[in-house]
């Protein structure tokens, strides 16, 4: 029997959650610990627009900032992966993932792991999003201008 092939960056992907909120395993809410059952809100994913669907979950992550690990259904693909993408270019991300990737980016379960501000974001596709604060693991550095 052969093992599922797996994408050369889930293993750093994996530790970094794992710092962020210890104990966490897995990108599945299953296997995440530090989020309280009663943070979880409801989000509909299937009675919306998807441009809707999409600017509620981005109105989330406002806040983030510094490189975000992104996984969303296509990141377990062998050939996908998850994305490495800077909070600033997260909305670009989103919008036009669609055609980039030829997938819905909201069509499953989405999490969001910032590790400059400790924050993740998680969207179940049976319709709840959590956003919990865990350690913050890296210093974003100052541009050489402000110095």
């Amino acid at each position: 029997m052969t093992a599922a092939k797996r994408h050369v960056n889930w293993e750093f992907a994996e530790r970094v959650l794992g710092t962020v909120l210890p104990g966490s395993t897995a990108y599945n809410p299953d296997k995440m610990t530090g989020i309280p059952l009663e943070a979880w809100r409801p989000f509909d994913l299937q009675e919306r627009d998807a441009d809707v669907i999409e600017d509620d979950f981005l109105s989330y992550c406002d806040d983030l900032e510094g490189p975000l690990i992104v996984v969303n259904s296509t990141s377990f693909y062998a050939d996908q992966g998850p994305y490495f993408v800077e909070a600033s270019d997260l909305t670009k991300f989103v919008k036009a993932f669609d055609t980039r990737v030829r997938d819905y980016f909201m069509w499953a379960d989405v999490f969001v792991v910032s590790p400059a501000t400790g924050f993740v974001i998680v969207v179940q596709d049976d319709g709840y999003i959590v956003k919990v604060r865990g350690n913050a693991i890296m210093a974003m550095q100052a541009d050489i201008g402000d110095k």
